[in-house]
């Protein structure tokens, strides 16, 4: 059984893991709400025990990195891709812009971060692996405790939702080697960045071969329409149709369904020239 413990915030049930290793306790996407990272904070002063405070990233979204600067002595790590200065600059603007909105009042700035530590490709460091896991984002960053066989995964493989997409390509081949680790005994516990986590073999592999399915049937509708020449407006119809994992996406979801569609009409697009 993994030593973690997990928080979760009421906006959208993003999950902020604190994973326990003998020297090290690992800290990810604290969120949201300042009561809630407060409650974070006094857990890991609480467990923390003289250990040394990794702060990751799991990748550059608003919700997902409003947390960090409650934890100045973390030593702060995430993808290379992370650091964008404009797309950083945007997500940045973007919590600021909530915030605002509903009168969340902060008692830190949210200025860039100074990382310690950023990751490019697949790297082992201190008996976890960092595996970069595009196609939700550019900087999507998984870790992995090797010992513990337990994947901090950032957003994906939710309970709540489907994929988030955006490049498609990406995210398929994420999904292949996050199913690969599985398959090989590597992983038997997966956290992702909204919902509950998945625990053993088969509830992952599950969630994987539902976002598979919704991903292939998506492109192949969208990439086949596109060369057929079908209309925009025919594709779109027949987009909403799809449905995730045996039923039809709900209201509430729409949105982000309609923005994978615009997603994958560019790189149709891009693919026929």
């Amino acid at each position: 059984m993994s030593d973690y413990k997990l928080f979760t915030s009421c906006l959208w049930q993003t999950t902020s893991a604190v994973v326990s290793t003998p020297d090290r306790l690992y800290l990810f996407d604290p969120a949201y709400f300042p009561h809630e990272i407060e409650a974070i904070a006094e857990y890991v002063q609480s467990a923390r025990n003289g250990r040394e405070l990794v702060l990751v990233l799991t990748h550059g979204d608003w919700d997902h990195i409003v947390g960090y600067p409650r934890f100045a002595d973390a030593k702060l790590i995430g993808h290379k891709k992370i650091t964008d200065p404009e797309r950083l600059a945007k997500k940045l603007q973007k919590a600021r812009k909530f915030d605002g909105s509903y009168y969340v009042n902060r008692p830190y700035e949210l200025n860039p971060p100074a990382f310690d530590k950023l990751v490019e490709q697949v790297e082992a460091w201190e008996k976890v692996r960092f595996i970069p896991v595009p196609g939700h984002t550019v900087d999507q960053l998984a870790t992995l405790f090797c010992e513990q066989k337990l994947l901090v995964v950032g957003d994906m493989l939710s309970n709540l939702e489907f994929p988030f997409v955006d490049d498609s390509s990406a995210y398929l081949s994420s999904l292949q080697a996050i199913e690969k680790l599985v398959v090989d005994g590597e992983v038997e516990e997966l956290i992702p960045g909204h919902g509950v986590p998945a625990k053993g073999r088969e509830s992952i592999l599950r969630r994987i071969r539902r976002d598979q399915e919704y991903l292939l049937a998506a492109r192949k509708l969208i990439f086949e329409g596109v060369a057929a020449g079908m209309s925009e407006e025919a594709l779109a119809e027949s987009f909403r149709q799809i449905s995730y994992d045996g039923a039809p996406i709900g209201q509430y979801l729409q949105d982000s369904h309609e923005q994978n569609r615009i997603v994958l009409m560019k790189e149709a697009v891009s693919l026929t020239g």
